[in-house]
């Protein structure tokens, strides 16, 4: 790249005789400067090479080799410096216990790990641009100091916001190579990605206002304003300050379909700016880098729909609360890991190009998902099975997957799992996993306790099939909360359980509700389940008993408790009774507030002094 390129605005000076000392002088620190830019982005990029290194080497061991693993990490987890670093450092949430709970602008702060990591970053970001500036009083080409000084910082600031946009985009892709690597959850990419894409549109107006700056100095805007590189440059600026403000979370959480698309678009102009903007400065290859990082992704997404094609989906409702979606013979190439989930493309109306992510319970050839009816397409499912007689209808659907992070839950000797409402479905097939391997001969686990927090009765309904299938183990011990345990809301499929037609009829005149009530009831589960049903008459609280009195017959193996749990004090008692010396995972998967509960009573246990290790999986996504 001739040093002259940089330089087009100054055509003005050209000609002006100068010192061939001072000339090649200058040369040397405009080229130093620039070589500075590429040293800093360089070190930014180890900065993230590190940490994935560190990671790699600890999910891929655990997950290939999990008891040399374990034996290692127990080891290592015993001294007093790794227990504190665990238990105020990577372990809990940044800020009054609160990770994956929305704040009041409706966003997500970061784990304190993944806080202190883009704090590092951020640092290292402005040390790139702030330090290493040599200022010659002789300069040939910037005669005045604040414009020599200002041109470095422009220069500089330019070339280390390409490396940030790559890192950028690379942490934005759903088939991101780095999360099979690390093990991290999809969340803490998209955390690192939206502080990532903060800096480098920070990074570009440093860049933008510095070099406007020079040129107005320097009267040289008149030369270049009309250039293509000046005016695509401003193209990216503005894309890049419509998205800073588009991203706040408020307008995020209620707009997000227009969020997401005009997202992309603005991308797409950002990016292509930023490759006209560069290219004849010697950058472009950096601009393709991003580019081919951002269809590789697509191409991969396109490749997953494909491998499953336009399928049929099978759709009921159940209990009027939960969607339960059936897609028949599938044929794997590769079989979904436990905690698995794909995006599915509903091919009903125009949304058919939208994507939403749902868990995935595998049955043989079979792939289930519940889903709950709360915004958008799921809500508009939701009240087209509503209507329909039998609560039951196909549709054409494609389907995404497998995403989700493997953890080997089986490698620990006692599992607790806490899941909430449709959370539950990862977290059961964690369970099956771990049963898989003791059959195998591979699994250490002794002993699994699962925790099910649900509202109401009814909600036995949609993971009745899972629950029953526990019996077979005897080392699960479920246990579910009822929180609302005393309504003695149950669903039809106890109500009408092994009952003929008529008398269907019969009992279901005998226990209906008031027509009042019955239309709460509905009200209540397309208002996403918030309020609860208070005017049941005392008759139907007794036939509700004994509906209740008919779930706890079926299901003797399973434990039922009223109220919400204190999770955090759970996790402490079964971590006591196990003891000091077993290994002990906890997963979850539940509501935003329960996950914080057992990341805090998690982070609060690993600081003890013991032998075993504690480690804390949540499957929980959100950003």
């Amino acid at each position: 790249m001739s040093e002259f390129t940089l330089l087009r605005e100054l055509k003005a000076t050209s000609g002006q005789k100068v010192d061939p000392k001072a000339q090649k002088i200058t040369r040397e620190i405009v080229q130093l400067n620039l070589k500075r830019g590429k040293w800093w982005g360089a070190g930014l990029t180890g900065f993230w090479a590190f940490l994935v290194l560190v990671s790699s080497i600890d999910h891929l061991g655990s997950r290939f080799f999990p008891n040399a693993a374990m034996k290692t990490k127990k080891r290592i987890g015993q001294s007093a410096p790794v227990r504190l670093l665990r238990k105020y450092v990577t372990m809990p949430a940044l800020l009054n216990g609160k990770h994956t709970t929305r704040n009041f602008i409706g966003g997500v702060i970061p784990t304190r790990f993944e806080s202190i990591v883009i704090f590092c970053y951020f640092v290292l970001v402005v040390l790139s641009e702030a330090v290493n500036y040599e200022y010659y009083s002789k300069s040939t080409r910037f005669t005045q100091k604040r414009v020599q000084m200002a041109r470095y910082v422009g220069d500089r600031s330019a070339i280390v916001t390409v490396f940030i946009v790559i890192h950028t985009f690379l942490f934005a892709g759903r088939n991101n190579f780095l999360m099979w690597l690390t093990g991290w959850k999809m969340s803490t990419f998209y955390a690192f990605h939206k502080w990532l894409a903060r800096m480098a549109i920070f990074s570009a107006f440093v860049h933008t206002i510095t070099m406007f700056e020079v040129m107005h100095w320097n009267g040289s805007v008149k030369y270049i304003k009309s250039e293509a590189w000046w005016r695509w440059g401003a193209v990216a600026m503005v894309s890049g300050a419509v998205i800073l403000f588009q991203t706040f979370p408020y307008i995020r959480a209620r707009l997000y379909d227009i969020f997401l698309y005009f997202h992309i678009v603005l991308a797409t102009f950002w990016l292509i700016g930023m490759w006209i903007h560069v290219a004849d400065l010697g950058y472009g290859p950096y601009a393709y880098a991003t580019a081919a990082i951002w269809v590789f992704d697509r191409i991969l997404r396109l490749l997953k729909i494909s491998t499953f094609g336009i399928r049929v989906a099978h759709l009921e409702l159940v209990s009027e609360e939960m969607i339960i979606m059936t897609i028949p013979s599938v044929a794997f190439i590769k079989r979904p890991t436990p905690g698995s989930f794909g995006y599915v493309y509903f091919l009903d109306g125009w949304t058919f190009f939208q994507s939403h992510p749902f868990s995935v319970i595998i049955e043989q050839n079979t792939v289930k998902f519940l889903i709950k009816g709360k915004q958008g397409i799921t809500r508009k499912l939701f009240k087209k099975l509503y209507e329909l007689p039998n609560h039951k209808c196909s549709i054409n659907i494609c389907l995404e997957a497998f995403y989700g992070e493997y953890r080997p839950a089986y490698a620990y000797n006692e599992v607790i799992i806490v899941g909430g409402g449709n959370g539950a479905v990862g977290l059961y097939e964690y369970i099956k996993d771990i049963e898989a391997k003791r059959q195998q001969g591979k699994s250490n686990t002794r002993f699994v306790k699962f925790y099910w927090i649900i509202r109401h009765w009814q909600s036995i309904d949609w993971l009745y099939p899972e629950l029953k299938s526990l019996q077979e183990y005897d080392y699960v011990e479920p246990i579910v909360y009822v929180t609302r345990y005393e309504e003695g809301k149950v669903g039809d499929r106890f109500a009408y359980a092994q009952e003929a037609t008529s008398a269907k009829s019969s009992l279901t005149n005998e226990v209906e509700l008031k027509e009042e009530a019955k239309d709460e009831a509905i009200e209540e589960v397309l208002q996403d389940d918030t309020n609860a049903i208070k005017d049941e008459s005392p008759e139907l609280l007794i036939k509700a008993e004994s509906f209740v009195e008919r779930i706890k017959n079926d299901l003797p193996h399973v434990t039922f408790r009223s109220s919400r749990p204190d999770v955090a004090q759970l996790i402490h008692e079964d971590i006591e009774e196990a003891g000091p010396h077993e290994n002990i995972a906890v997963l979850s998967c539940a509501i935003n507030q329960m996950c914080d509960d057992v990341r805090r009573g998690v982070a609060e246990e690993v600081g003890a002094a013991r032998s075993g290790r504690i480690d804390l999986v949540e499957l929980l996504q959100v950003w």
